[in-house]
């Protein structure tokens, strides 16, 4: 009985939310992520993990077109990162408060390991991202598939080099809209 009183409750939110992004709408969210890869250094494998906090502030120019800026840090295996990252989304109504936004962002990354400071610029294309609107001010997301391309290069170093790095960072995230 109460399993049935708790699907009831979700539908009645999903159908009594019909809030469409609008032009003007604003928001003020953030993302958290963790990250688990593999990392191949001459012929070796490790695994390393890494965290990442990414506040965000978007405004819809158009019916369901946002654009929006992060400011992130991220921190892997003594590595810190520090990434501003204006984005693009597109949000397509599934139901009543349900929405796909796929987007991509561009950013521009300093980190700092071992002493040496690495300036990079990054892409990211977000494939499969979900967004949940319970109520007007509310809405919760999360990205389930994601690329992300990280170039960057060491200061200091003679004949330096660029890194890059390809990864699958699923994160979630909150938004409060006014």
């Amino acid at each position: 009985m109460k399993k049935l009183l708790i699907v009831l409750v979700a539908l009645l939110c999903c159908s009594v939310t019909t809030f469409a992004q609008n032009k003007g709408d604003k928001y003020l969210g953030g993302y958290a992520g963790m990250v688990f890869q593999g990392v191949g250094v001459d012929g070796e494998t490790a695994t390393a993990a890494s965290l990442a906090i990414q506040p965000e502030f978007g405004y819809f120019v158009a019916d369901r077109l946002k654009i929006g800026v992060s400011l992130g840090y991220g921190i892997s295996a003594g590595t810190h990162s520090l990434t501003v990252c204006p984005n693009i989304s597109y949000y397509l109504p599934i139901c009543d408060g349900l929405y796909y936004a796929p987007g991509i962002e561009f950013g521009f990354a300093l980190a700092a390991e071992d002493g040496f400071t690495m300036p990079g610029v990054g892409f990211a294309a977000h494939f499969f991202t979900l967004e949940f609107r319970p109520s007007k001010h509310f809405g919760f997301s999360a990205n389930l598939l994601s690329l992300d391309v990280v170039s960057l290069s060491k200061w200091g170093v003679t004949g330096s080099a660029a890194d890059f790095n390809i990864g699958v960072n699923p994160t979630i995230g909150f938004k409060y809209y006014f």
